[in-house]
């Protein structure tokens, strides 16, 4: 009699996928809200200065892991599954990214907010000075979309690795004033919609043995 093997223990489920999908959906919806007059609301402000007014000797940290959320974040993590033979989530690093990157413009061409230095006074800008529009932050939705699929598709302890790394991508965009609270909130939900959708898309299906 034929057997049904399951996916492998890794592999998301599509029920814990399509849940964490909707509330990255309505988180983002969320984050829309405030910004659709282009101005800033006096509590994502108070949160801004809070991280912003930090101390500057706290860049160099902040600055290495900020870099997840770039292409090179992409290509490297998508290059060390490759390395250990995970092919398809090899692919998942690499479509959730470059998805989560893409998108995060097209978003911010639609939104138009400004960046924080064009809507507040006295930003500390730390590093090169951003340029476009806010929102969502690239970073964050590229930082979220990785942490997403490795979240989704990993084991044990190296799983909260990226999530991890990811929240500090969002306080260190704040913090370095390219990003205003809910541009980070905006782009992380960017990025874990794009995370879920491409790895249920690239998700194992089972086979039937004969």
């Amino acid at each position: 009699m034929g057997q049904v093997e399951s996916a492998p223990s890794a592999m998301p489920s599509t029920r814990d996928g399509l849940i964490l999908l909707v509330c990255a959906l309505l988180v983002g919806v969320a984050s829309w809200v405030p910004v659709r007059g282009r101005q800033v609301p006096g509590w994502e402000e108070a949160v801004f200065r809070a991280v912003n007014d930090l101390p500057g000797l706290l860049y160099g940290p902040v600055w290495v892991v900020m870099q997840l959320g770039t292409w090179f974040a992409i290509a490297g993590v998508a290059l060390v599954a490759l390395v250990l033979r995970r092919t398809r989530l090899a692919l998942a690093f690499a479509l959730a990214g470059v998805t989560a990157s893409l998108l995060s413009n097209v978003f911010k061409a639609v939104v138009g907010r400004g960046r924080p230095a064009a809507l507040l006074a006295d930003v500390h800008t730390r590093g090169l000075v951003p340029t476009g529009n806010g929102y969502p932050s690239g970073h964050a939705s590229v930082a979220f979309a990785l942490a997403t699929v490795a979240w989704l598709c990993l084991d044990g302890w190296v799983r909260w690795v990226l999530p991890c790394a990811a929240v500090i991508v969002g306080f260190a965009r704040i913090y370095v004033g390219a990003h205003l609270p809910v541009d980070v909130v905006g782009g992380a939900a960017l990025g874990t919609a794009c995370g879920v959708a491409v790895s249920l898309a690239l998700r194992p299906r089972p086979s039937v043995a004969g």
